[in-house]
């Protein structure tokens, strides 16, 4: 018994009826490719940080190589520890003992000579941060333009370092590209952040949260205090208002060079 061919019904259907069909199924296709494009964006942003730290880092101990001598978490042992008294923030340091004095002139002398080394230096790894309380360990670098931010938290070049006397600002993703600054709204007046940076390690503790809008720049004025602020977009998925957490230093740590150390040493 012959096969009978079965007629192609779109052969039958005027011709308006079948450009109508063809275009919905390229839409389809195209709504469908963008679906796929839009669920891959994310996990290759994260990628491409997560090369871009392995780059990062090595960079890092390349330059610096006294941060590489012992685990990272070495660097914060209380004991090794200047403590840094409310007064002692300030620029105007009236009060403060002699010897206390002397190690925060020192701290902003190493500040001030690292500082000098980032003239004309965008781009290029800064130091790390650690915050225990929600799992962060990235590795930052100088500058906030979009490619700097693909790489990890940037620092802005305009405000100083830590040891400098004032605030310390950082930008950072919260969904993309690996996403540092996810969780930076569990934070709570009290929480630790640490820096380690090629001069010092450094623990600062969160003193306030705040939700503002993208042009509310004074939030991270300077006030000449010991302190930093990480910025960050709000609410999840959107840029319509800025998360800002700042914390002032409590207490930090001289790191010195590995050709004058013999390995990494505190300065307290």
């Amino acid at each position: 018994m012959s096969s009978v061919k079965r007629p192609d019904m779109t052969e039958t259907l005027p011709p308006a009826r079948r450009n109508r069909g063809r275009w919905r199924r390229r839409i389809a296709n195209l709504l469908i490719a963008g679906g796929l494009l839009a669920l891959a964006y994310p996990g290759g942003t994260w990628g491409y940080a997560w090369w871009e730290q392995r780059v990062l880092a090595t960079q890092l101990v390349e330059a610096h190589p006294a941060l590489a001598m012992v685990e990272p978490a070495q660097f914060f042992v209380k004991e090794d520890m200047t403590l840094v008294a409310a007064e002692q923030r300030q620029l105007v340091k009236a009060g403060i003992e002699a010897e206390r004095a002397r190690e925060y002139e020192a701290f902003r002398d190493a500040a001030l000579d690292f500082a000098a080394t980032l003239e004309g230096q965008g781009g290029e790894a800064l130091g790390r941060i650690f915050i225990p309380k929600i799992g962060v360990d990235v590795v930052m670098l100088e500058g906030t333009g979009k490619s700097d931010l693909r790489e990890g938290p940037g620092h802005w070049p305009e405000t100083p370092l830590p040891g400098m006397g004032g605030n310390f600002v950082v930008s950072g993703h919260r969904t993309t590209y690996g996403a540092p600054f996810l969780r930076l709204d569990k934070l709570e007046p009290g929480d630790e952040i640490r820096l380690l940076m090629p001069y010092a390690a450094l623990v600062y503790t969160v003193t306030r949260t705040l939700i503002v809008l993208p042009n509310q720049t004074e939030v991270v004025a300077q006030r000449g205090v010991e302190e930093l602020s990480f910025a960050t977009c709000h609410p999840i998925y959107s840029a319509r208002q800025r998360l800002v957490v700042q914390a002032e230093l409590s207490s930090y740590r001289l790191i010195e060079p590995a050709s004058t150390a013999g390995g990494a040493d505190g300065g307290s």
